[in-house]
């Protein structure tokens, strides 16, 4: 009996055994080659994109470290006024606020919030960053300091009649 059993087993579904792993390491197969190759290949397509377009990944960075205010709707208004901004996405729009007085125990947390949120631009893949800015000017050196070797980085100055774009942070970029 047992070597009937071990016959059928050997005769019919072992064959059967033997398709089924082949049908089930294609696509394991495949998904290996799309991992190990393909994040390559869309790698160096990004890569490629990004330096033969410069400006088609923007961003904005809103920076307000004023007691008692929020700048964010006016960036809002003026984001919706000007064509370039208007179409950044709402995920690469940053904000780094504080709801309370500026002190200077708060500085190396601010500073590595800063630096977070370079990070995080960097990741996106953002070549150009739109830079709102309310508080101490300590800190938009701070932020000047973090962006200003990685991405062009354009400053915006609010006085009453709104923002005015005052340019690249550093030229020659």
């Amino acid at each position: 009996m047992i070597d009937i059993v071990t016959a059928w087993i050997m005769a019919v579904l072992d064959p059967i055994g033997v398709v089924v792993g082949l049908i089930i390491a294609v696509p394991v197969v495949w998904t290996w080659i799309d991992v190990v190759f393909g994040e390559r290949r869309r790698k160096r397509r990004w890569f490629r994109e990004a330096r033969s377009r410069p400006g088609q990944r923007p961003a904005i960075l809103i920076v307000d470290l004023l007691a008692a205010k929020d700048i964010r709707p006016s960036v809002e208004h003026y984001r919706h006024t000007h064509d370039a901004l208007r179409a950044i996405p709402e995920d690469r729009i940053l904000t780094i606020s504080r709801a309370e007085r500026l002190c200077a125990e708060d500085m190396p947390k601010l500073a590595q919030e800063v630096r977070a949120a370079a990070g995080r631009l960097i990741a996106a893949g953002v070549d150009t960053v739109h830079y709102f800015h309310a508080g101490p000017a300590a800190v938009a050196a701070i932020v000047g300091a973090e962006l200003g070797n990685a991405q062009r980085v354009m400053v915006y100055q609010h006085d009453p009649d709104g923002y005015h774009n005052f340019g690249l942070l550093r030229a020659g970029l």
